[in-house]
């Protein structure tokens, strides 16, 4: 999905380039910045930062670069690996309003309790711990498998503490939790780790905001978040219920279809408002509650 600027308010853009699955890191990189109808926005610059490990290079926009909402600015990252010069463009856009992800897994099991046990979870035994860790060697998951998740000590040391996963290594078999441990666990804790169902939900989220950007002006949108809570919880339950389902009109693809229908009445009952002439408030007439009906998206 394309980077998205507040009207009026700084930011940075950033930008990660891969070969072979690996992040390439640029010696140097410089950028050029063009508005939507293809004029200079902002001369060739060179890059905010380099990023020694990951190579995302970045640059900071003013309120200069963000003063008109529109649609798909462009950048054009001029950058110099092994001493030959690469170029990429990307697009961005500049919109009145900024969606985040409004729900969290706890949302989706207050919604279907049975997504509880149906989710991806192990129990194991810590081969040490930290103030804010447990390892357990004996993990081959691949990394950030469990970032996002829960972790609860049943039983042993620590018993009884449940934290999040802010992150997981493979390597090294270590578990991060926030916030750190009241009781350290030890090689006695035995534990539950449970998976998060964050990666859909963002998916779905994207494929949400997507639908908002096909219906047009999606840079004089007026939308807060809380709004499209319902609807991404619907989405998310089913596409979760997609991935669960082993043959056709089981209990999870009847849920699967179940919830798609309560998403599109949800989305459908959205009312879309758009500042159209920049006063800053919604004035009615053309700007006012326009329903999203003409949206569809497939199920898959």
């Amino acid at each position: 999905m394309k980077q998205q600027f507040r009207e009026d308010i700084a930011g940075t853009i950033r930008l990660t380039v891969y070969e072979n699955n690996v992040p390439v890191v640029p010696t140097s990189a410089k950028i050029t910045l063009y508005q939507s109808g293809g004029s200079v926005l902002q001369a060739q610059a060179d890059a905010t930062a380099i990023a020694s490990t990951s190579g995302e290079m970045t640059y900071t926009l003013t309120t200069t670069h963000t003063d008109v909402a529109d649609l798909n600015y462009k950048a054009v990252w001029c950058y110099v690996v092994s001493g030959v010069t690469y170029y990429e463009s990307q697009l961005f856009d500049v919109v009145k309003s900024i969606l985040s992800i409004p729900i969290t897994d706890d949302d989706l099991y207050s919604e279907l309790d049975s997504l509880r046990k149906a989710n991806r979870q192990d129990k194991g035994t810590a081969t040490a711990g930290g103030a804010a860790t447990l390892t357990d060697t004996k993990r081959k998951e691949d990394d950030d498998y469990w970032t996002g998740g829960t972790i609860e000590i049943l039983a042993g040391t620590g018993a009884g503490q449940v934290r999040n996963i802010s992150d997981y290594v493979q390597s090294t078999g270590v578990i991060t939790v926030t916030p750190a441990w009241t009781t350290q666990p030890s090689t006695d804790s035995t534990y539950r780790i449970v998976k998060s169902f964050s990666t859909k939900i963002r998916q779905c989220f994207e494929k949400l905001e997507d639908m908002l950007y096909s219906k047009g002006k999606r840079q004089d949108l007026i939308l807060e978040s809380s709004q499209i809570k319902f609807p991404l919880i619907y989405l998310s339950v089913h596409f979760i219920c997609l991935d669960l389902m082993d043959e056709q009109n089981d209990k999870w693809d009847r849920l699967a279809t179940a919830y798609f229908e309560k998403f599109n009445t949800a989305f459908n009952g959205l009312k879309l408002e758009y500042d159209e002439t920049e006063s800053g408030f919604i004035e009615g007439g053309d700007e006012e509650g326009q329903s999203p009906t003409s949206l569809r998206i497939q199920r898959c």
